[in-house]
């Protein structure tokens, strides 16, 4: 039952993010501005603002994957916003379909939970979050490197293997499939 309710849920998130992510980013990026990093939460943007980083982006970003880097304000900074939101689409809609913690769910993972494209460490794994003997949620990850420098990502269930799950009281809806992701954190 969990996974027709992923596939429902990735439809939606699907259908929405096709028609209106892009007019989106340029309508709510005109009316954002420069926030300051470490807010423990932020509430910019709605179903397209990130909650967990401000408008310009989270530091990483700002600093080396802008468009313009270090610029967060004046027409480049307009543009920043654009393309942090087109990188992060429907952020807040994920938030909102998210599994809320349980502190007695079961988590049971199979395969490798070291993986990560960003520190180069590719593998799959399976987690599955069972309350009792329901099954109330799983997480597929998958980083299969093709080059030195470019990976396939595939990311499907909802992020319950991240610190954030507990920390934040939610694990966010995920529905990622990248043929190009960048392998490491260059």
């Amino acid at each position: 039952m969990i996974y027709l309710k992923f596939a429902m849920l990735w439809v939606v998130d699907i259908l929405v993010t096709v028609l209106t992510a892009i007019p989106a980013a340029f309508i709510v990026s005109a009316f954002t501005r420069e926030q300051p990093h470490g807010s423990p939460s932020y509430t910019w943007g709605w179903l397209w603002g990130t909650y967990d980083n401000p408008p310009q982006g989270d530091e990483g970003f700002v600093r080396k994957r802008a468009v313009f880097p270090e610029v967060t304000t004046g027409v480049k900074g307009y543009i920043n916003r654009v393309m942090w939101m087109l990188r992060n689409p429907l952020y807040g809609l994920a938030k909102r379909m998210a599994l809320p913690y349980s502190p007695t769910a079961k988590l049971v993972i199979t395969g490798n939970e070291d993986i990560s494209d960003k520190y180069k460490i590719s593998g799959s794994m399976f987690a599955k979050l069972y309350e009792g003997d329901k099954l109330i949620g799983f997480e597929y990850y998958l980083v299969k490197p093709y080059s030195e420098t470019r990976d396939l990502r595939m990311r499907l269930g909802w992020k319950m293997t991240t610190d954030k799950f507990k920390e934040k009281g939610f694990a966010q809806f995920v529905g990622t499939i990248n043929p190009f992701d960048g392998y490491g954190d260059d």
